[in-house]
């Protein structure tokens, strides 16, 4: 084709495009002037893209939304007829593009992003850094508001639409978006954060270290004042919970405890969102030792008896038993602290941990049968550790005293409601040591009632026998002296580990 010719029919498509711009400025001649543009873009051949793009760049603020809206819109239909053959061009039209983002007119601006989406999934010859450069450019340098908004959502549909976003691209661009993010002069806040999860459903946000600052400012934001922001935040949180599902469990306990304070949102739409990124998070598996991450607010292992470092007081095994000499059977039983340990304790903490901290210490080394008889009074005391033996040996010596009067007086009749008080004596000691009463610091009173039955009898002979076991029994309080004092420093060693951690 000869020069002349080429410059007529550049000169026809030119007026052709022209006319049907201006059809698109009137109400009644908007539908026919959207047809024939649409047919003249996918007739067009290679040599007519230059002069046809021209048209359309010509075309400023002055006119009328429709056609700032259509010539936008034709970028797209171009794309998609022409595909590949049209990335010489590309750039002017992402140029062009960038500049209907400042339209005041969000249909132009949303026409923006559907033409971008459309570009990136068709014109996939040039690199995916040709259209992250120029509009990345203008949310990071340009400071007007519709400008950083429209950039943010062309940006996302390009990566959403896009065969290959190149993550290592967006994985250098994220810390950059997470400081401007942070930033009180960009106020594009909630594109920004659709972005954001864009680039971590493409696998932008598959390291660590990206993580340790994307996933608290992601929780940041779910408490906005901006519904939008809050919402974009939580479709954020989603997405990652369905793509970086392995390394999102350590911070899985952070961000439960953020959704399940923001799940009754006031508006509905955001209310929704967060209770499906709620039901996502929770199906995320433990971390690698069944237990959730510790959340910030409560990883302070000072405050916290357990600090984490040791499962919780109830499922701590305390039962700690012991065989005595001569085969004699007790039951295993379960010391209290020491009371030093408890003092030193109780000076690092504050009153209201230090009541806290008692109460499950208790549960946990001095959990009380609630089935042995109610019918004792219990008296706690703090005396040295060698007292209870000397307490001991003087009961059994006024008790051993007791019988032999009886004997020695000889009145049966008389002496039989003695002779009962004196056994339900030896019969509540029995049980006394049975049950630990011998530990450091506590004593127990048998709570003695009057018995006037007449069902206890007296055998001298079981009386010598019983008076020769007791003795035994006082030769071997020291040894069982020795073992509760084991028991003791045992259990101030798991308590000074517990303050440890």
């Amino acid at each position: 084709m000869s020069l002349s010719k080429k410059t007529a029919s550049t000169r026809d498509l030119k007026h052709r495009v022209i006319t049907c711009l201006n059809k698109l400025s009137d109400r009644d001649t908007l539908a026919v002037g959207t047809a024939e543009l649409e047919s003249i873009a996918r007739s067009l051949t290679h040599d007519s893209f230059s002069p046809f793009l021209s048209c359309l760049y010509g075309t400023d603020s002055s006119e009328k939304s429709p056609v700032r809206k259509q010539c936008v819109r034709l970028l797209g239909v171009l794309s998609e007829t022409h595909g590949d053959s049209l990335s010489p061009h590309l750039s002017k039209m992402l140029s062009n593009v960038v500049r209907r983002l400042r339209d005041s007119d969000s249909a132009v601006r949303l026409a923006c992003v559907d033409a971008v989406g459309v570009m990136s999934s068709q014109i996939t010859k040039p690199p995916f850094s040709a259209f992250l450069k120029p509009l990345t450019d203008s949310i990071l340098l340009e400071q007007d508001y519709n400008l950083q908004i429209g950039s943010a959502l062309c940006i996302a549909a390009a990566i959403e639409a896009a065969p290959d976003p190149e993550p290592e691209q967006l994985l250098k661009l994220l810390p950059r978006l997470l400081k401007l993010a942070k930033s009180e002069s960009f106020r594009a806040k909630p594109a920004l954060l659709s972005l954001i999860g864009s680039i971590i459903g493409a696998g932008g946000a598959s390291t660590r270290g990206v993580l340790n600052s994307l996933v608290p400012c992601l929780v940041e934001f779910l408490s906005s004042e901006d519904w939008a922001a809050r919402k974009a935040s939580a479709e954020a949180l989603a997405r990652l919970a369905l793509v970086e599902r392995d390394l999102a469990t350590e911070f899985k306990s952070s961000s439960l405890s953020s959704l399940e304070s923001r799940r009754f949102d006031k508006v509905k739409v955001v209310r929704d969102t967060m209770n499906r990124t709620l039901d996502l998070w929770k199906e995320l598996p433990c971390d690698s030792n069944g237990l959730l991450p510790l959340s910030p607010s409560k990883a302070s292992s000072k405050d916290n008896g357990a600090g984490g470092c040791f499962p919780p007081a109830s499922k701590i095994p305390c039962d700690v038993g012991f065989e005595t000499p001569q085969a004699k059977k007790i039951i295993p039983t379960r010391s209290p602290p020491s009371d030093n340990s408890l003092v030193t304790t109780a000076r690092k903490r504050s009153p209201l941990q230090s009541s806290n901290n008692r109460k499950s210490t208790t549960a946990m080394f001095c959990k009380l049968d609630c089935k042995k008889p109610s019918d004792w009074k219990v008296e706690v005391a703090v005396p040295h550790p060698s007292s209870s033996k000397v307490a001991c040996e003087d009961d059994l010596k006024r008790r051993y005293l007791g019988v032999s009067d009886l004997e020695e007086n000889g009145n049966c009749g008389d002496s039989r409601p003695e002779t009962n008080r004196v056994l339900f004596s030896k019969t509540s000691n029995e049980k006394m040591h049975k049950f630990g009463c011998l530990r450091s610091g506590s004593r127990i009173v048998p709570f003695h009632e009057n018995n006037n039955s007449e069902s206890a009898v007296v055998d001298s002979n079981a009386t010598e026998e019983e008076i020769y076991e007791n003795q035994k029994d006082i030769e071997d309080l020291s040894l069982i002296r020795k073992q509760l004092i084991q028991i003791e420093n045992q259990q101030s060693s798991m308590l000074n580990l517990l303050q440890v951690c």
